[in-house]
């Protein structure tokens, strides 16, 4: 039988649903989104999480742009504090305190992470843990008056540390401790704590004149002196720089509470205020009789007192010296001498050549501070006789500031140039260079010749071998000097007057370097309170010299 092949079913042809259609697009889309978002994550999020942490910092010091003497040796800047830093958690914070010593001095919290520190205290180092030494402010306590002091923000409030605080302020650094965040602010206690510095303990800041060693000399003698209010003043009298400049009573800058009720005013800087004068201001007597052309030879007569209109004046005690030429007048201390040769000359002829030596003009040691002007009557305030005499032995309306006096004498000391007294020398940068010079306004010039000043050092070094001076002077060099006690009209509760009382002068006489002023606002005698320090001072800086 044959077999016949069968045509079979036909099928039918395909036909799609269009809603299944758009369900499975949407599937498609979403698994595909879903796989580009696992990238994302395994990817570009994991780096953006590791931006995400971020640094903590806490300050735990700050300094200050330093000072330092002429041979840079640091006048702040010297203490030294030592301080624990530790990372802990909150729960483990009780037991650090315990560990610091009973802290509360929390600086910063990271989400239930905390950096607690304590000073004076140690700890064993670790990555969690670090000691850390920081400077302080503090000096050796030389030079207080001229430094100053800065406040509890840090900001200066006098002396250089107020002029130059924006100076000081820019100078200085700090030092952080860091932690490691993560993106949610959590401190990652494995990183433990870096330490981090911005400038600190920088070497820049401020040079000063001032030589610490002849400033502690000038300090020590003054502390070892009877004179509680008073100040010493030390001058290279070839510059005019300040090499010391001591005042007492003096305050402590870390406690300022006893010197604000202390009635002996520690806050006041007796260097720099102007003062009654008295007998040292007759060497510029003599440089003015000079100038105007009077004989230092010429012989006058004391009688110990003298007549000037109706008021008569008298040496001391009355004395009446005999015949004297410049040089005896010195010696003795002659008051009518030098009343008789101020009168021959006249006051436009006193005060010009007085101006000249810096009497009555403010001494800028820095800028925007400086020492007080004083007072020098102008000649034509002088209007009788009887005012000039009193000027003419360093009486009357006179009133004179140790840095003045010093500048004056320095005068005398280098054969007759005025330099004006200064203190600030440098700036330092941040590598320790200097940037910037400091140099007085007004230039130096010659104020007496050379001649004359030889004449009067001569008279002030006789004084000290055989008059008022000799309490002063030095057994290891030579010098040249004077004594004073001036009248104040002032009355302690005794009812007895107050006097203040000087020693000015300078040494090595036969080659003139220093010039040191010693000032004593309750004093008794200068041969007595002022002259030893002078003394002391040149022969401690002459052995310094070797």
């Amino acid at each position: 039988m044959k077999r016949v092949k069968s045509a079979g079913r036909r099928r039918p042809p395909r036909v799609w649903n269009k809603r299944a259609v758009i369900v499975f697009a949407v599937i498609c889309a979403a698994f595909a989104g879903l796989t580009v978002r696992l990238a994302d994550v395994m990817t570009g999020s994991l780096t953006d999480a590791a931006a995400a942490q971020d640094t903590g910092r806490i300050v735990l010091g700050q300094t200050r742009g330093c000072i330092y003497d002429r041979n840079g040796a640091r006048l702040v800047n010297t203490g030294e504090r030592k301080l624990a830093a530790v990372l802990c958690c909150a729960e483990t914070l009780d037991a650090v305190n315990t560990l610091l010593g009973g802290t509360d001095e929390l600086k910063d919290v990271y989400a239930g992470s905390v950096i607690a520190k304590a000073t004076d205290t140690e700890v064993t180092e670790g990555r969690c843990a670090k000691n850390v030494r920081l400077v302080t402010r503090d000096g050796e306590g030389l030079c207080r008056h001229i430094l100053g002091y800065t406040n509890g923000d840090g900001k200066g409030v006098c002396g250089i540390e107020a002029a130059f605080d924006t100076v000081l302020t820019q100078a200085g650094g700090t030092l952080y401790a860091e932690v490691t965040l993560d993106a949610q602010g959590r401190a990652l206690a494995g990183d433990g704590l870096t330490l981090r510095s911005d400038n600190y303990d920088s070497p820049a800041g401020l040079v000063l004149t001032v030589d610490c060693r002849v400033q502690r000399i000038a300090e020590e003698a003054l502390a070892r002196s009877s004179i509680t209010c008073g100040a010493v003043v030390v001058q290279d009298c070839r510059t005019g720089e300040l090499l010391a400049c001591a005042s007492v009573p003096t305050y402590d800058t870390n406690d300022l509470t006893p010197a604000l009720t202390d009635d002996d005013l520690p806050f006041l800087n007796r260097a720099v205020s102007a003062y009654p004068v008295g007998s040292v201001f007759k060497p510029f007597i003599a440089a003015a009789a000079l100038n105007a052309g009077r004989n230092p030879n010429d012989i006058y007569e004391c009688v110990g007192h003298t007549q000037v209109g109706a008021k008569e004046f008298r040496c001391f005690n009355g004395n009446a010296h005999g015949g004297e030429t410049l040089n005896e007048a010195i010696i003795n201390s002659c008051n009518c001498y030098f009343i008789e040769q101020g009168l021959s000359v006249g006051a436009e002829n006193v005060i010009n050549t007085c101006a000249a030596f810096g009497f009555g003009r403010k001494a800028e040691l820095f800028p925007g501070d400086g020492s007080q002007k004083g007072n020098l009557p102008a000649s034509e305030a002088i209007t009788s006789g009887a005012q000039l005499a009193n000027l003419c032995f360093g009486q009357g309306e006179l009133l004179v500031s140790p840095v003045q006096m010093a500048a004056a004498y320095s005068a005398l000391a280098n054969g007759g140039t005025y330099y004006e007294p200064y203190i600030l020398k440098e700036l330092i940068d941040d590598s320790g260079k200097v940037y910037g010079y400091f140099k007085p306004e007004t230039e130096p010039y010659r104020v007496i010749e050379e001649a004359d000043c030889r004449r009067i050092g001569k008279c002030l070094y006789n004084n000290m071998i055989g008059g008022t001076g000799a309490g002063g002077r030095p057994a290891n060099t030579t010098a040249a000097g004077k004594t004073a006690t001036a009248q104040t009209g002032r009355y302690d509760e005794n009812g007895t007057e107050q006097l203040c009382t000087w020693f000015a002068g300078y040494f090595p006489y036969t080659r003139p370097q220093y010039t040191v002023v010693v000032f004593n606002e309750k004093g008794r005698s200068a041969s007595v309170d002022c002259a030893p320090v002078f003394k002391e001072i040149a022969e401690e800086i002459m052995e310094m010299e070797k």
